[in-house]
């Protein structure tokens, strides 16, 4: 029995340190994936955004009249950021929380701005972003941006 016991713990503690490390690498990759959003937000990038959703995203833009159910969508929302002029805006995070659901699925909720060339301040946007592993790689399934209301 005390073998077994001898045998048992170390497994027992190999099994709460993976679910612990899990749940930290989840909430590592959420934020990659929010930063890298404001980062080919920035840089005009609408291949970069597309791709970071999943192919059955659900997607209410800033100015979505409907609700957006796939990626064609997706990258018809954010083409109009491609005609604008390199350098324009800058898009960064102001304060966000990650609540992690499982090893496999993540939700951010928070504020990001985007900052006009020239200007110091910027217009602040609410966003809630759902993300879940899909293939071996972390994708927007669920997003939600919106103006703060005045």
């Amino acid at each position: 029995m005390k073998l077994l016991t001898c045998a048992f713990f170390p497994l027992l503690l190999l099994g709460f340190a993976g679910g612990a490390y899990g749940q930290a690498a989840a909430e590592d990759e959420a934020i990659y994936v929010f930063q890298r959003f404001l980062s080919s937000f920035t840089n005009l990038d609408v291949d970069g955004i597309v791709t970071l959703f999943s192919e059955d995203a659900i997607f209410w833009g800033t100015g979505s009249k409907i609700l957006v159910e796939d990626t064609a969508g997706i990258r018809e929302y954010f083409s109009a950021i491609g005609a604008r002029p390199p350098g324009q805006t800058v898009a960064s995070a102001l304060e966000y929380s990650v609540l992690v659901l499982s090893e496999d699925s993540v939700l951010v909720s928070g504020m990001w701005q985007v900052v006009s060339e020239g200007q110091v301040r910027g217009t602040p946007l609410r966003l809630s972003m759902g993300l879940a592993l899909r293939n071996g790689e972390w994708k927007i399934v669920q997003f939600h941006n919106s103006r703060v209301p005045d």
